[in-house]
């Protein structure tokens, strides 16, 4: 992740800072400097700077990622989206605010915005499934036993094609077509013979459906898991 980074930071142009907020900075060891120097040496255009706070807190955001939202695959890219946007704002910090707060906070809106777009979509697409390619009609669990050797991914498809089932074969239709295979309303309408307006109100109303009936299932589940405990 730090090569991304680099190769990013070095695209960009050094934002810098107002012009009331420019200081001559001290000559001092980088490696010596504190968060907040380094940070104005970042908007100075030093990017071996930000190099340096990239290390002294990369590992610091990855935990702190794992600890909100779980081991899912997409902790590490959202680590580097909050070197990215450091960088791409520095111009926002202001010294001497403590850059560990600054820096956290940009990770703690990244994690929530990810969370809640997770919850708005009660289903993944088809490429987070690892269902492209696979015949999505049979057996839940033997699909997703073909899909994946991840057990906690074939828990989860298994889960979701078994709602999908549950839904009306018209709701079920356009979201198979909309989110698994990633149609646009145009190719829906073009393949089923009805108007997009009405495919939009089935893919509404057949994703509030879903959601509750996953939520409904994950709620069983965790009381049937608590029951288990001694």
């Amino acid at each position: 992740m730090q090569k991304r980074v680099d190769k990013a930071v070095s695209a960009k142009v050094a934002v810098k800072p107002p012009a009331e907020d420019v200081v001559e900075l001290k000559p001092v060891a980088l490696g010596r400097a504190s968060d907040e120097d380094l940070m104005r040496r970042t908007q100075q255009g030093d990017r071996q700077a930000f190099s340096l706070l990239y290390e002294r807190y990369s590992a610091s955001v990855l935990s702190y990622l794992y600890r909100m939202m779980g081991n899912v695959e997409d902790v590490e890219s959202i680590a580097q989206e909050v070197f990215l946007r450091a960088f791409r704002f520095a111009a926002t910090y202001r010294y001497p605010q403590k850059f560990s707060t600054w820096l956290f906070t940009i990770t703690r809106n990244l994690a929530i915005n990810y969370s809640r777009r997770r919850k708005r979509s009660p289903v993944r697409n088809v490429t987070e499934l690892n269902l492209e390619g696979v015949d999505i009609n049979g057996d839940p669990y033997e699909i997703a036993h073909r899909a994946t050797d991840d057990v906690e991914k074939q828990e989860e498809i298994a889960r979701v094609l078994q709602a999908l089932d549950g839904l009306p074969t018209d709701q079920k239709e356009v979201i198979v077509l909309g989110v698994f295979q990633d149609l646009s309303y145009a190719e829906m309408e073009e393949i089923t013979g009805t108007k997009a307006v009405t495919l939009r109100s089935r893919m509404f109303h057949g994703l509030k459906r879903l959601t509750r009936m996953l939520s409904s299932k994950s709620d069983d589940d965790a009381t049937l898991k608590e029951k288990r405990q001694p």
